[in-house]
């Protein structure tokens, strides 16, 4: 009896740390998606992390993909009640390394303090998108970056984030939950939608979770990607629902 009773804390033991080992692994997922209006040859590069939460962001991640993207977005939850402010300027400042950022409240951000983290965002030049929109221009190609605000501790205007798009502009929405991606759909056309929150359950047992795992999906004319995220809520645990972050090139065929 002893013996299994061994047998089974040690299982146990060796399942959660496999699950801790799961939950600090560093994913970079590459997804491709062509856009009708780019011109041909054109490409712009964008990197999607979400949902850092507590997690330190390896600087040898930032090296392996130095010239790689052109623009860096941040899809909420950055960080956590709990977390100092300096690791998430540190993470900011790591980020920063690849290209200008921007980013979107998630419902955990405003944990720290809100004048806090929008002093320490505008402090190290980052976009804050509020329910508002920003054109760039990347290689001759507009980009029109739309943002929400967080809908569990904001208020979310769809409305007033697509007030400025054009008929021309290459539309990239970011919302930290997509179950905003619906009523962007109603108002505008956009191209690629972006979104974390859900971290795809955080912990499966094969195709169940308290949510669906994150994908990206071409749809007509668009596409759409949940992303697991980068960090984990509560515990720091993951299970059949790895931690990511995001390369995402679109194209002009």
């Amino acid at each position: 009896m002893v013996y299994y009773l061994l047998v089974v804390a040690g299982l146990a033991v060796s399942l959660l740390l496999y699950m801790l080992y799961l939950a600090f692994q560093v994913n970079v997922k590459t997804h491709t998606f062509p856009v009708e209006k780019m011109r041909p040859g054109k490409q712009v590069h964008l990197f999607f992390i979400s949902d850092i939460h507590r997690r330190k962001i390896d600087s040898k991640l930032i090296h392996s993909l130095m010239g790689k993207v052109d623009i860096v977005i941040i899809g909420g939850d950055l960080t956590e009640k709990g977390v100092p402010l300096h690791r998430t300027e540190y993470n900011i400042a790591q980020l920063k390394k690849m290209g200008d950022v921007f980013y979107v409240f998630g419902n955990n951000d405003r944990e720290v303090g809100e004048q806090n983290l929008i002093q320490l965002l505008e402090k190290n030049d980052v976009h804050l998108l509020v329910n508002k929109s920003v054109e760039l221009i990347i290689d001759g190609t507009p980009i029109r970056l739309v943002g929400v605000n967080d809908g569990f501790s904001g208020k979310v205007s769809i409305y007033d984030a697509f007030q400025e798009v054009r008929e021309e502009d290459i539309v990239i929405f970011i919302t930290h939950a997509p179950a905003y991606f619906n009523n962007a759909k109603k108002v505008s056309k956009p191209h690629l939608l972006l979104a974390g929150h859900l971290h795809g359950g955080q912990i499966r047992f094969g195709p169940f979770g308290i949510y669906e795992n994150g994908a990206f999906k071409e749809k007509e004319q668009s596409a759409e990607l949940v992303s697991n995220g980068f960090g984990t809520t509560g515990v720091p645990l993951r299970l059949g629902a790895k931690s990511e972050c995001h390369i995402i090139t679109i194209y002009g065929e």
